[in-house]
């Protein structure tokens, strides 16, 4: 492996979903690059079928935050929420799996790395009520809500109730490739 190699595993190992925001805004510029991101993100058949919905007005997001299941309530502090949706019928036909999902998890991914590497936390999310959402934000009926994404500057863990201060605290862990890795057969 090269050194360049090394520095992109090392942002992905450091990247975390955090869960105490700070208020501070988010820039224009800062939002328009993690979206580009997101929007480069690769996708079957080139369908990109991915569509993204900004929150960040704040009387907007404390609506949108009535759809957030008890579990996400630290989220209420994000100043950003971006919805990922798609349509069934815009992802790729193949294999008759839902592609249009793969996608949505392949721009996630690009957009949690930007945040990442710009200083923010970006912490994806599947705790929330569709139709409010939907409702909310004017989202078509035909298009499904693949995951809510928050984001932000990191803020102080005090803010958290005892059981999200412990999630914070607590390393992140993986399977180790033994387990999860099969060379040329099961």
């Amino acid at each position: 492996m090269n050194e360049k190699d090394e520095l992109l595993l090392e942002v992905i190992v450091k990247r975390r979903s955090g869960r105490a925001y700070s208020d501070k805004p988010v820039s224009d510029e800062m939002l328009e690059s993690i979206l580009e991101a997101g929007r480069r993100a690769p996708s079957c058949a080139n369908t990109q079928a991915w569509n993204f919905v900004v929150l960040r007005d704040p009387e907007v997001l404390i609506e949108a935050h009535e759809a957030l299941s008890r579990g996400n309530a630290w989220a209420k502090k994000a100043p950003i929420m971006i919805i990922v949706a798609a349509r069934e019928d815009e992802g790729c036909p193949a294999h008759q799996l839902p592609y249009f999902m793969m996608d949505i998890g392949l721009a996630t991914q690009n957009i949690l790395l930007q945040s990442f590497h710009l200083g923010f936390m970006a912490h994806p999310t599947a705790g929330w009520n569709e139709e409010k959402l939907k409702e909310v934000t004017g989202i078509p009926d035909e298009y499904r809500i693949g995951t809510v994404i928050f984001i932000g500057y990191e803020g102080d863990i005090g803010q958290l109730d005892e059981r999200n201060r412990e999630k914070e605290k607590t390393p992140s862990t993986r399977k180790p490739l033994s387990e999860i890795v099969h060379w040329d057969r099961w």
